[in-house]
């Protein structure tokens, strides 16, 4: 699968060839980036004049939202005696604590915020104020997790590597460890797990106050970080074709990591007949005793000090309750 590069790596390129372009008066067709490793990428560069210089985002066959978007650099000389990078437009805010930025800072993280400032000192230029800006930022951002870990306006500068592989389950895991520590760092006592934004829909309905972190699958990896970040009490809420799945063993529910759940379910209700999915169950019967497996499976695994499970179906009635 092909590789691409980070928001950060873009972010990079985009200063490094204005700060060429302003200091030289040439305008670079692409340049050459150093990365944390020491290794070099050759970007493309897509513009460049006296404002900006911009870079397309190429993800490669990662599933990014941000592939293709433009990521823009404005280099400005000024007195300071060092180089000073800063968010623009379409470059979120950081407004909780958690993350790797302080509260009141733009969202570029600590890899790229160094990569930007080291490959424009390799121009030459050791005083001046980095703008980077996203146009379409805004819009992208609403397709992310940013706004439930606290970054508002728009999306993160990220990337540990410059590099983005192809594995989008790290991308996604690392956003499910980023929303827990949030949550903790701002006090949370009790962490509310659903499996997708069904089950945080209803969850919300019943719970207006509740705060969730969508776990998708990866039910295990949620469940091991919040005990790791000391978390005593959980909440698991959603569907019950998902769910079943912990109190039959498989923590991750993924359709090909672990089997339907309709015949466990069946059989623990005593039901007769066959059931082609969960959700025929749910217009029969009531699953409150599946949701007390659940608890007790999570909390024996866990030793959490409470495990509460709610589970609905697709329209959002209630159909078990267990708060163990």
């Amino acid at each position: 699968m092909k590789k691409g590069f980070t928001t950060g790596s873009a972010a990079t390129a985009a200063a490094k060839a204005h700060a060429i372009f302003i200091s030289t008066g040439v305008k670079p067709e692409k340049v050459d980036i150093e990365l944390p490793d020491g290794s070099e990428l050759t970007i493309p560069v897509q513009s460049c004049d006296t404002s900006r210089a911009c870079i397309i985002k190429d993800a490669g066959d990662d599933p990014d939202i941000t592939h293709g978007a433009l990521i823009c650099a404005a280099v400005a000389p000024d007195n300071s005696g060092r180089v000073t990078v800063r968010g623009g437009i379409g470059v979120g805010l950081v407004t909780k604590a958690g993350l790797q930025i302080p509260v009141g800072g733009s969202a570029i993280n600590p890899v790229p915020m160094q990569m930007i400032k080291a490959n424009v000192l390799s121009t030459g230029i050791t005083s001046c104020t980095v703008t980077i800006s996203v146009p379409d930022g805004e819009r992208l951002a609403e397709q992310t997790f940013n706004s439930r870990i606290g970054v508002i306006g728009g999306i993160s500068i990220i990337g540990t590597t410059g590099i983005v592989e192809p594995m989008s389950v790290e991308a996604l895991t690392a956003t499910i460890a980023c929303e827990i520590d949030v949550q903790c760092e701002n006090g949370a006592e009790e962490i509310c797990l659903v499996p997708g934004k069904i089950g945080e829909k209803h969850l919300q309905k019943l719970m207006p106050e509740v705060q969730t972190v969508i776990m998708s699958n990866y039910a295990g990896f949620a469940l091991d970080h919040a005990k790791k970040r000391g978390i005593s009490k959980i909440t698991l809420a959603g569907h019950p074709g998902k769910l079943a799945k912990i109190a039959m063993g498989h923590y991750n529910t993924h359709s090909k990591m672990s089997p339907m759940a309709q015949g466990y379910i069946a059989d623990r209700l005593r039901l007769e007949g066959e059931f082609n999915t969960v959700e025929e169950i749910c217009k029969i019967a009531e699953l409150t005793p599946i949701a007390k497996e659940i608890s007790e499976k999570v909390k024996k695994d866990y030793t959490f000090e409470r495990v509460q499970v709610v589970l609905f179906d697709m329209a959002g009635n209630l159909k078990g309750h267990y708060d163990g």
